[in-house]
């Protein structure tokens, strides 16, 4: 009897491994945090189900999903990935095993094999990239033999085992694409090393300012006060970017409304650690909302974020004034919250801000190709990042 062609091939289904095979997030799955769960801070069941209940209702609304990794012969969860597509054109991976196992490398190396080819083939992702946390040698050579290549190194993002490493953002070029467009060659061809003199800088915070400045102030300099952005703040915000002159975005200008805003600056504002801190630009003696600089995507534990900023109003751009708001960003980061590492991603077209990071003492990290779609293609993520130690050199302050 000939098996029909809908029949999944085995009863592990179709994502399926020489010892592994991969499923959706089931409620059971609360019995085995460790395996899915991407924190290194233990739950209890009860909390587990609490979160796996919420990341389902994430996927349906079409969030990165979750997929379970089980061994074969016993059906125990022992790993998962995250795989973001919310593009519908690239995807992006993280992977993690249970760390109690032991045998992480061979395990992560058979989840690769399993995922990669899977999006490559079925799915047309474009770009596929997998975010590696100090990768084994086995796991640098199972990416090589799928066709991956080093794209992006962030140094020093990752602590593990009492040290910090290094984490590497691997690249696979679909084979259509790279033969239709070219081959852009290798991301990382794109990093550099740190200078070996810091460039000079200076520390524009004042100790003791004088008014005026509002009384919210997290950080004062000569012409800027940076203090968190409020959600009375949405309304004007909204109205800044209505009036936006630079179109050289990755999709153009767009509009916000002042609810969505407020409902950003809210949801971010209420969790303790956040995840993202947003701090209002204020001129100093004028009391006015001119910009934002921000840090997002908070990592606690390995004590790395994404900064980015922005002033809003067209006519204050090119006079030192986000330069100004950056470093003030930049101290608060390093000093006030203690943080380690600092990354930022910037178009390829946005030559501006790729000068102004290099100036403020960031380091060419690599690149992640054919991220954005513009009008007359697709374009690269340039990757910048920067370490604490760096940023004293640069303002002539030694380490803590």
């Amino acid at each position: 009897m000939t098996t029909p062609e809908w029949v999944a091939p085995g009863e592990h289904g179709f994502l399926v491994g020489d010892t592994l095979y991969f499923r959706a997030v089931e409620l059971g799955d609360a019995e085995f945090p460790a395996a899915w769960r991407f924190s290194p801070y233990p739950i209890t069941k009860q909390r587990a189900e609490k979160v796996l209940k919420e990341e389902l209702a994430k996927q349906d609304a079409g969030a990165a999903n979750y997929y379970i990794a089980c061994r074969r012969d016993d059906d125990v969860p022992i790993g998962a990935v995250i795989v973001n597509e919310a593009d519908r054109r690239t995807a992006s991976l993280k992977i993690r095993v249970d760390p109690a196992l032991g045998q992480t490398a061979a395990v992560k190396s058979e989840m690769l094999r399993i995922v990669v080819p899977w999006l490559a083939t079925e799915r047309n992702s474009m770009v596929i990239w997998v975010e590696l946390d100090g990768p084994e040698p086995e796991v640098i050579a199972a990416v090589a033999a799928l066709g991956m290549r080093p794209a992006v190194r962030l140094r020093e993002a990752i602590w593990r085992d009492g040290a910090r490493v290094d984490q590497w953002v691997y690249e696979y070029l679909h084979p259509f694409w790279r033969d239709r467009l070219g081959d852009p060659g290798t991301g990382i061809e794109q990093a550099t090393e740190p200078p070996a003199v810091a460039p000079a800088g200076r520390r524009v915070s004042l100790a003791h300012p004088t008014e005026p400045g509002p009384k919210q102030a997290i950080l004062v300099s000569d012409r800027l006060v940076l203090r968190l952005t409020e959600p009375e703040d949405a309304k004007l915000i909204s109205r800044l970017i209505r009036a936006e002159t630079e179109s050289a975005w990755s999709r153009g200008r767009w509009l916000l409304s002042p609810l969505h805003i407020e409902h950003w600056i809210e949801a971010d504002t209420k969790n303790d650690p956040p995840g993202a801190i947003f701090l209002a630009v204020i001129r100093r003696e004028s009391g006015e909302l001119i910009g934002e600089v921000e840090l997002t995507g908070i990592d606690w534990f390995n004590r790395t974020a994404e900064t980015g900023s922005v002033i809003y109003h067209p006519a204050l751009r090119g006079q030192g004034i986000g330069s100004e708001a950056k470093h003030l960003l930049l101290e608060y980061a390093f000093d006030h919250l203690g943080l380690h590492m600092l990354k930022s991603f910037v178009w390829s077209f946005n030559t501006r801000s790729q000068a102004a990071l290099r100036k403020q003492g960031y380091r060419d990290a690599g690149r992640m190709q054919w991220r954005a779609q513009t009008s007359t293609g697709f374009a690269p993520n340039y990757v910048f990042d920067l370490l604490a130690n760096e940023w004293r050199k640069r303002v002539g302050r030694a380490a803590p």
